[in-house]
């Protein structure tokens, strides 16, 4: 598998953020929250955000990139064919990136749980 994080993987629009929190499944990890909604495009898209409860713009983005990271190199173990919205835990308390990954993976898989359930 290619350890790239193309454009079809990204969520862009405004909807889709929102059809995600709104009508996926949650899970909160220790260090992220992830939102999962069924996608019909094949691939696992990802939408990553935070608040200004977070902090500066300087930690915002960082924990964003830290999170487009951790679903660069943990594609593989995430579901498939859904859109994840994932945002870091306030208070974030500066994870390592393997701390990160661990907890993404887990978070996700629990999101798609709950968003089975519901089906």
């Amino acid at each position: 598998m290619r350890h790239t994080f193309s454009r079809e993987e990204r969520l862009k629009r405004r909807n889709d953020f929102r059809r995600c929190v709104r009508q996926g499944g949650r899970a909160a990890g220790d260090y992220v929250v992830v939102y999962i909604a069924a996608n019909e495009f094949g691939i696992t898209r990802l939408g990553a955000g935070s608040t200004r409860r977070l902090g500066s713009a300087v930690a915002r983005n960082r924990a964003k990139r830290l999170v487009r990271e951790a679903f660069r190199l943990t594609k593989a173990d995430l579901p498939t064919s859904v859109d994840m919205v994932v945002l870091p835990r306030i208070p974030w308390s500066h994870p390592t990136l393997e701390e990160l990954k661990t907890d993404l993976i887990e978070a996700a898989r629990r999101a798609q749980i709950v968003l089975s359930g519901q089906a």
